[in-house]
């Protein structure tokens, strides 16, 4: 197999976690809703050169998202013509099918929020980032299925576990109202951060579970990424913070610390699943 592939789609997985967090920066850094409603332009120009702060920011953030969008597209189109594994064509074709829809959801809260009611709203941005999440887990899928296929083998679902675990205490430290009286844009921008390598961690301990056919492990991780997720949507403002909230987000921090526990502590055997 071509080990160039695998590399592409390495790359492609760490640009997309980075646009990710970029998103993140330009919506909590209030720059989401700038550039006059304006798009792909921005208040008249194509390039971020020269705008004011905000309108950088956004307008930066959309080239940066285009960029990013061809590695997409060249990693699907390797996954499909050099891998003959239907999992991994398939993992390539469904991140460049989403990636359309992104792009609308994407232009739908930016450009269209005085034009419609919703384009603004939470959960239109919750949403929105459900779709980059999809995105970025069927990216890291294929490249952990290509890294194997290249022959660097499979990674140990108890360093991958234990890796998560490593992180939770740091994401707690910056979860709201935890340790910082300030919930502010490097703060938040930093747990999320935290937040998406646990959920990266999650998605690996489960392709390398499923491939070793470990069932247990395999449920786990599964009902990891759900909460994991679910953590991330109640940073992006999809319910009004609260006291309840804060201690539901605790609480689900200890479910993900559990599960990682038990994938952990799972037998990993040398058996791997059909391709």
């Amino acid at each position: 197999m071509d080990r160039r592939s695998y590399q592409l789609a390495a790359v492609t997985s760490v640009l997309t976690f980075a646009l990710i967090l970029v998103g993140e920066y330009t919506a909590v850094s209030g720059s989401g809703a700038t550039c006059g409603l304006q798009w792909p332009t921005c208040n008249g120009q194509l390039l971020p050169l020269g705008l004011r702060i905000h309108d950088f920011i956004e307008q930066f953030h959309r080239g940066f998202a285009m960029v990013v969008g061809f590695f997409i597209l060249g990693t699907g189109a390797v996954a499909w013509r050099n891998f003959d594994q239907r999992d991994v064509k398939i993992g390539g074709v469904l991140a460049v099918v989403l990636l359309p829809i992104q792009v609308i959801l994407g232009g739908t809260t930016v450009t269209f929020s005085g034009l419609i009611p919703w384009g603004y709203m939470p959960i239109t941005q919750a949403v929105h980032h459900l779709a980059a999440l999809a995105i970025f887990g069927t990216l890291v899928y294929t490249t952990l299925r290509m890294r194997e296929l290249v022959g660097i083998g499979l990674g140990s679902i108890r360093t991958a576990s234990l890796a998560g675990l490593a992180v939770i205490p740091v994401a707690l430290v910056f979860s709201r109202n935890t340790v910082f009286a300030v919930y502010g844009t490097r703060v938040q921008l930093i747990h999320h951060a935290l937040e998406l390598l646990v959920f990266t961690a999650a998605l690996a301990a489960l392709v390398w579970a499923h491939r070793r056919d470990n069932r247990r492990a395999v449920q786990a991780m599964v009902a990891t990424i759900a909460v994991v997720t679910v953590q991330i949507l109640i940073g992006t403002g999809v319910v009004h913070f609260s006291a309840a909230v804060q201690l539901t987000y605790y609480a689900l921090t200890a479910v993900v610390v559990a599960l990682f526990i038990l994938a952990a502590r799972s037998t990993e055997t040398s058996t791997t699943a059909p391709l």
